[in-house]
């Protein structure tokens, strides 16, 4: 029977190959004006873990984790950690962009920032146990990603949690080290030497470059003992991710956000960056 059937199959696919320049799939084709997708007006438990789901699905076996995959080829080279970081971010962000758009949100960060406005409401609102079932979703896909980007086995991240209280003194200690003067004045000098371009989001970009580098190598890494080491993660790129992994395991705990957030201000201060113009900022570089 597949005998058959196989080379009639075969003669069509090559007749199509062949189609004439002028050859036009009218059955694909549709006038852009005709239909205006629009996003969900809430999300729901589905659609989240739909989201969740599909997302893994590409970092497991898509483009995506051929990105990750070549970005884990310098694992371990501490110089290049920041750009990878990075690289690992466009990739992974970028793959939850491609799914939104699937289902009516904007293809860009307005459309990521309207599901996740969306996702907070929905967990505020959720019961406890649905919370949790959708935190252990949304931390295993970060964990996957991480580690196929820098080559760290899920087991070693699994080993690497920490309780919230721990989780709390971990990040208090963080705080403090990007509140030092040390680091503080280190990035304003850093950022004091970078000439504008005159385009605000230009200029900013660079401004949070030096930002990056600095909390990588002088708030986690640097020092006898490292950050990192003295919180009990051990040394290295691998150190860092483990902190990144608790970081992202307990950001929703209003302590450790308080942590966090003051020592961002504080950083962001240093670094000459005027939070009220971050969104004018962000329009700049949309339209560069």
């Amino acid at each position: 029977m597949f005998r058959k059937v196989i080379p009639k199959f075969s003669q069509v696919a090559i007749k199509a190959q062949r189609a004439p320049k002028n050859f036009s799939l009218q059955y694909f084709s549709t006038s852009p004006d005709e239909f205006i997708p629009q996003p969900p007006t809430e999300v729901t438990k589905e659609l989240v873990q739909g989201i969740h789901n599909t997302t893994k699905f590409f970092v497991e076996n898509g483009l995506t984790k051929q990105k990750l995959d070549d970005i884990a080829k310098a694992a371990g080279d501490e110089t290049t950690l920041t750009t990878r970081w990075q690289k690992m971010m466009e990739a992974y962000l970028g793959t939850q962009v491609h799914v939104l758009v699937a289902l009516g949100y904007q293809g860009s960060e307005q459309g990521l920032q309207t599901y996740n406005q969306q996702l907070a409401v929905y967990m505020h609102n959720a019961d406890p146990s649905t919370q949790e079932e959708m935190r252990v979703s949304s931390r295993d896909l970060w964990r996957t990603v991480l580690s196929t980007a820098f080559n760290v086995s899920l087991d070693d991240i699994s080993n690497a949690e920490m309780d919230l209280v721990k989780a709390r003194e971990t990040m208090h200690k963080v705080s403090q080290k990007m509140q030092s003067p040390q680091v503080l004045e280190s990035i304003a000098e850093k950022c004091g030497k970078i000439p504008s371009t005159g385009n605000a989001g230009m200029d900013m970009a660079m401004k949070h470059q030096v930002v990056q580098e600095a909390l990588v190598h002088d708030v986690y890494l640097s020092g006898n003992p490292s950050l990192v080491e003295e919180c009990g993660f051990g040394t290295g790129e691998k150190a860092y991710v483990f902190m990144q992994c608790v970081m992202a395991e307990h950001q929703t705990d209003p302590l450790v956000a308080q942590y966090v957030g003051t020592g961002m201000m504080r950083v962001l201060q240093s670094a000459g960056i005027d939070l009220s113009q971050l969104e004018a900022a962000a329009n700049d570089m949309r339209n560069a």
